[in-house]
């Protein structure tokens, strides 16, 4: 699903912002201009809504490239959640839920 979220993410601690290119319970695509290596597993920060979530990912893959390209999603990371918390899983469901009843 795509829609614009926050996220903070970084090795050990989020100290980096990016913003969801799309979103899903499997993972996520972060729209960042640092990006890191396939196989590092990544400390993330999202924010549903008013709730901040941390939850781990690895990178997938990784695209690097000029800011220009930023909004394109031609550049940043795929990622896949590593063990993340059933609550959180519901609270993507739920905006699945929502981008369905209101077609944004």
């Amino acid at each position: 699903m795509r829609r614009r979220i926050q996220v903070r993410y970084g090795v050990g601690r989020p100290e980096y912002t990016g913003y969801s290119g799309n979103i899903s319970k499997s993972g996520l695509m972060i729209r960042a201009l640092r990006v890191f290596e396939p196989g590092t597993v990544l400390d993330l920060e999202v924010t549903l809504g008013e709730t901040p979530w941390m939850v781990k990912a690895k990178v997938r893959w990784a695209r690097e490239g000029n800011v220009s390209l930023l909004q394109t999603g031609r550049i940043g990371m795929g990622v896949q959640f590593v063990a993340p918390p059933a609550t959180f899983l519901e609270a993507v469901g739920t905006l699945d839920r929502k981008t369905a009843e209101t077609g944004s």
